[in-house]
């Protein structure tokens, strides 16, 4: 007994120290990204404010994520979220305040898109965030991207339209590898793109979406992938710093 007692004095120790040396690098190692979700860009001296939750709140107080100390804003003025497709900001300030979108006056919220200009106070911000589109966007994108009938050619099962360039890209297979390589199904020549960078394939619950363990991580709908998920109709993906919205046939 006194033998086991004292194997135990010294292998309790090390065996503590291991098991805290599994969580400390499981815990690192398995961290969630920490991203630039949207940005800000005041036009009246340049300055970038950089957006990285998915709620954001601005006001004069301190209080807020983002502090703008001027007479003409409120306390706790707007707040900028993202939902579950949109990107929303709220007039959270007195009505005779308010915040204007591209020179209108918000009543409530306002659904908000890539470059659209928010004024709060008298500071006009411009919002970048190419994965926030309206639904008149998207419909406009969908219309545009509308395969014409070739003689010969096999129907596309669905379609990714580049934001960026509007160029529609058809999906003909039911399982599309997309990354840099040569091999890939669809090739995006970018260096944010890795090699093999992602899937979408056909499931018998519908179309799904996984990374393939690349460099910059693939995100659908602002967040990234830590495992396959579904996607759905007019769903937003990005490879890289590249941005797709996904239509289904």
């Amino acid at each position: 007994m006194d033998t086991i007692i004292a194997v135990l004095r010294y292998v309790a120790p090390v065996a503590a120290v291991f098991i805290l040396a599994t969580c400390v690098i499981s815990l690192f190692r398995n961290r969630p990204r920490v991203h630039r979700l949207a940005r800000l860009i005041d036009q009246n001296d340049g300055t970038i404010i950089e957006i990285t939750h998915w709620e954001t709140s601005i006001g004069k107080s301190k209080a807020n994520d983002i502090v703008l100390p001027l007479p003409t804003v409120a306390r706790f003025h707007a707040v900028i979220a993202k939902k579950r497709r949109d990107w929303v900001v709220t007039d959270t300030s007195a009505k005779a305040i308010g915040i204007l979108v591209n020179g209108e006056k918000v009543d409530g919220s306002a659904v908000i898109e890539n470059e659209d200009i928010i004024t709060i106070g008298n500071i006009p911000l411009k919002f970048e965030c190419e994965e926030a589109l309206s639904a008149s966007s998207k419909r406009e994108l969908r219309n545009q991207a509308q395969p014409t009938a070739q003689k010969g050619k096999n129907v596309a099962y669905g379609v990714l339209v580049d934001i960026k360039t509007k160029k529609p890209i058809y999906l003909k297979k039911q399982d599309v590898l997309i990354g840099r390589g040569e091999d890939a199904d669809i090739r995006i020549p970018n260096q944010t793109v890795s090699s093999h960078h992602a899937r979408i394939y056909k499931t018998s619950r519908g179309w799904a979406l996984t990374d393939l363990d690349s460099h910059n991580g693939t995100k659908l709908n602002g967040r990234y992938l830590s495992q396959s998920q579904l996607i759905f109709d007019e769903d937003m993906i990005t490879f890289g710093d590249r941005v797709f919205i996904f239509y289904e046939r």
